[in-house]
């Protein structure tokens, strides 16, 4: 088996389930969670299935800068519960977070409790039956929960963002667990967020987004388009986020298919839903702490703060259940750019 696969990695021994977990967490492989003793019999599955060298380098995981080889990605993969198909998502996904607009070095080790958001467009996501409607970002869903706790743990075993000595959040979120979901892109009137990054609609890809959380923003019972987009804008506008206070960040904003009807029929086009948000969540430069200020990170004009450069900068994705009833804001530590990468499939 192991001839077959390639497999190097370090043979343990250890007595049952119970002391393979408790030999893993002693070691800091896991995310505290109970993981699945990744047997030599289990990633050499995992790597034939993927249908490439063991030993084939994907990228190399800031900022301990560790060596991601298929066979790497796969013990991760089992160890979080993936299913075999669901690893070109992971490989993809890793690829992307290691462009160096990421900034995925800053996002492993900065005290703010910033981590990767991955989006997953086209195909694959009914291939893989990834939740794109109710409870997207929740619990419920193994391709979206392992997808996205695979990823987090090879950025910790490979990358060695161990948390305290070198994954410095204050605080931390629930999105450091990993965070992964379907664009409704039947749902949507809009186009999907891989073509309108330059990919065709019938190709596979993954966008990560670095996001500091989640804040529910509540639409419903908003009659008007304009007074919904002006109470959107003012969730992307807080004085308080990075994305005012550092700059420089793509923030995200997930919306409903609701939504995308809603501001069609009103007459606002996606791109024209960008400019409106933000064009209005600039904040007066004097509720702007002078400290701030003084870094000289902030984009200041007449007068105003936005939280980004401009509104193309904005990423709009469309998930969730399709009532316009509530949207999620995503903002970022400011020095992040958004990443998109094809999935490769066997």
């Amino acid at each position: 088996m192991a001839g077959v696969a390639n497999l190097r990695s370090t043979r343990i021994s250890v007595r049952n389930l119970e002391a393979a977990y408790e030999h893993a967490y002693k070691n800091g492989w896991t995310d505290g969670l109970p993981v699945i003793p990744p047997t030599e019999k289990r990633v050499a599955t995992m790597v034939e299935a993927i249908g490439r060298d063991a030993q084939e380098e994907i990228a190399r995981i800031p900022p301990q800068m560790g060596r991601a080889t298929v066979e790497k990605i796969a013990v991760n993969a089992v160890m979080a519960g993936c299913r075999p198909e669901y690893v070109p998502v992971v490989i993809a996904a890793l690829e992307a977070m290691c462009e160096p607009g990421f900034n995925l070095n800053g996002i492993q080790a900065t005290t703010n409790p910033v981590a990767p958001a991955i989006i997953v467009n086209g195909p694959i996501r009914k291939k893989l039956g990834l939740n794109c409607g109710h409870n997207c970002l929740g619990q419920g869903w193994r391709a979206n929960a392992t997808i996205g706790r695979a990823t987090r743990l090879v950025l910790l075993n490979v990358g060695g963002a161990t948390p305290g000595p070198v994954d410095r959040a204050v605080h931390g979120q629930p999105a450091k667990y990993g965070l992964c979901f379907g664009e409704d892109e039947e749902g949507s009137i809009w186009e999907p967020l891989h073509v309108e990054r330059g990919f065709r609609a019938d190709e596979s890809a993954v966008t990560v987004v670095g996001i500091s959380g989640t804040s529910n923003v509540p639409t419903a019972r908003i009659l008007d388009a304009g007074d919904m987009l002006m109470l959107i804008a003012d969730s992307l506008g807080i004085v308080g986020s990075n994305d005012i206070n550092a700059g420089g960040g793509q923030p995200a904003i997930v919306l409903t298919a609701g939504h995308t009807t809603f501001f069609s029929e009103a007459g606002y086009s996606k791109s024209d839903v960008k400019r409106v948000l933000f064009e209005n969540s600039a904040v007066p430069l004097e509720k702007v702490p002078k400290g701030r200020i003084e870094l000289e990170l902030i984009r200041v004009q007449d007068g105003l703060v936005y939280p980004l450069k401009r509104p193309e900068d904005l990423v709009l994705v469309v998930a969730g259940a399709p009532e316009p009833y509530h949207a999620v804001m995503m903002h970022t530590f400011g020095a992040t750019l958004v990443q998109t990468k094809p999935v490769a499939i066997a």
